[in-house]
């Protein structure tokens, strides 16, 4: 675990910021009424995060307060920010020197009254907050209203419901002329990114049976379609005012969690096809790639492990990811060597160990691969281990009751095995002489390394022809694991 958060850092090191224009940023704050000795500090949005940029200067002189930077800074939405009120929202995208006038507190009233100077992005989106406000203070009071109703269903429910359903249309009407207006808008991009495609009913010549397929397809493959990918804004861009989580990363989420299907393939085909839109923003690509490996290397879900596998070769070992290290790199390439033969539907590396079995008295090397049933339950387990003591016995009953019907052998590896004469009195006493008991302290291959044996019990399942079919799981799990396997893949 610890090797694969490091590598998970690694995946995220490297992010780079990179300017808008050669100009610097240059913003100017007249407050009325603002506590004197009062801070005022500039903070940014950043993907699921926000954090303090800067503090301004304060000019007595001409009772303002500055921020200033030589370096412009890069597009997207960022906050005005002091302890005792609610920070205000301002748009920083193509021009990086304004002014902005505004009374304290923060409140809703006054940053509708803000006025802005040599920023036309703020100013038209002030403007337009302004037309749809009322229109929210009316759906809010509306709600309340609809809420307190013991019969949703009566007339005075149905008008409620009514008046906000035209309430929306008209809101709809307004973003969409605003859309209109302002193609550039920062807004504009944000708007389009949070209307959700629709989806047409199949072609008249796909087969009844294959419509829903067609129809999810059509929505996987088409679900970013009003994303704008040209830059990364609205990595910087939060998709709910004064929140954390940025209108890309409320999508990207989305579509990782609900819109494709949770199996590893699936997952995996769709996070690259994401990362190839966001090709077009260099920056965004590396934040996607970086973020995504990382998530997927940290997962615990069983199988997901093939997903950072194929991210990792396509995009980092591919020489994709220009901004990795050399370190980084060769990291990445071993832990997919380790990792890549224990993938779900991979045949790992065979090995042998001694059978000291309590009830022999002559030991003889056995071989992981040994078992002609149909399934082999691998458990690498120490007696000194509680969980493993714990697990055991439940093991055995398994065994002996359905070992049978199921098909299976079960191959018991003393992992490190340091004590033998313990190990043979706990399989004595506890009845567990039946399957294959191993003594992992001798061995032919270093098979900590290659089955990645780190904590005890580990546990794979492996089908007749010795591939993976699951991995670390409980005992509880197994027989209902294999009861559904055999319902998948097994007619007979």
């Amino acid at each position: 675990m610890k090797t694969i958060i490091l590598l998970a850092f690694a995946a995220l090191m490297g992010l780079t910021a990179h300017a808008q224009s050669s100009q610097g940023f240059e913003l100017t704050v007249k407050i009325h009424d603002y506590p004197e000795g009062e801070l005022l500090r500039l903070g940014r949005y950043h993907a699921e995060g926000q954090f303090l940029l800067d503090t301004a200067t304060f000019d007595a002189r001409r009772g303002v307060f500055v921020f200033k930077r030589d370096e412009p800074l890069q597009a997207g939405m960022y906050m005005l920010v002091c302890f005792e009120s609610t920070p205000v929202d301002i748009i920083v995208e193509h021009t990086q020197q304004f002014s902005m006038e505004i009374n304290y507190p923060f409140n809703a009233t006054n940053v509708a009254a803000a006025r802005y100077t040599n920023s036309p992005e703020n100013q038209v989106f002030s403007e337009f907050n302004d037309k749809v406000r009322p229109f929210f203070t009316s759906l809010n009071q509306w709600r309340r209203d609809f809420d307190s109703l013991a019969d949703k269903q009566s007339p005075e429910g149905e008008a409620l419901t009514q008046k906000m359903q035209e309430t929306w249309r008209t809101l709809e009407g307004i973003r969409n002329q605003f859309i209109e207006d302002n193609p550039k808008h920062l807004m504009t991009a944000v708007f389009r990114a949070l209307q959700d495609i629709e989806v047409p009913e199949a072609p008249d010549d796909i087969p009844e049976s294959e419509r829903n397929l067609w129809r999810y397809n059509y929505w996987t493959h088409n679900y970013f379609r009003n994303m704008d990918f040209s830059s990364d804004r609205l990595l910087r861009t939060p998709h709910t005012p004064n929140m954390p989580g940025s209108v890309f990363n409320l999508r990207m989420e989305t579509y990782l969690s609900r819109v494709l299907s949770q199996h590893p393939d699936s997952l995996k085909f769709g996070v690259a096809r994401l990362f190839e839109l966001t090709r077009e923003s260099p920056e965004l690509f590396q934040y996607t790639v970086a973020t995504l490996v990382s998530r997927y290397l940290q997962s615990q879900i069983i199988g997901y492990d093939a997903i950072w596998v194929y991210l990792i070769e396509r995009y980092y070992l591919s020489g994709d990811a220009v901004w990795a290290s050399e370190a980084t790199i060769e990291s990445f390439k071993a832990h997919v060597e380790r990792h890549k033969p224990l993938l779900i539907g991979s045949r790992p590396t065979e090995f042998f160990c001694p059978d000291t079995n309590a009830d022999r008295s002559n030991e003889r090397f056995r071989s992981v691969f040994e078992p002609t049933t149909r399934y082999t339950i691998v458990i690498f387990w120490e007696p000194s281990c509680g969980h493993c003591r714990r697990q055991m016995p439940i093991l055995r009953d398994f065994y002996n009751t359905k070992r049978k019907e199921l098909d299976f052998e079960v191959f018991a590896v003393c992992h490190g095995c340091p004590d033998v004469d313990a190990w043979r009195a706990y399989l004595r006493d506890n009845e567990i002489t039946h399957w294959i008991n191993v003594n992992g302290k001798a061995s032919n291959v270093q098979y900590n390394e290659l089955w990645d044996v780190n904590s005890s019990p580990t546990i794979y399942v492996l089908d007749s022809h010795k591939r993976i079919v699951t991995k670390r799981i409980e005992v509880d799990q197994i027989e209902p694991f294999i009861q559904n396997w055999n319902a998948l893949h097994y007619n007979d």
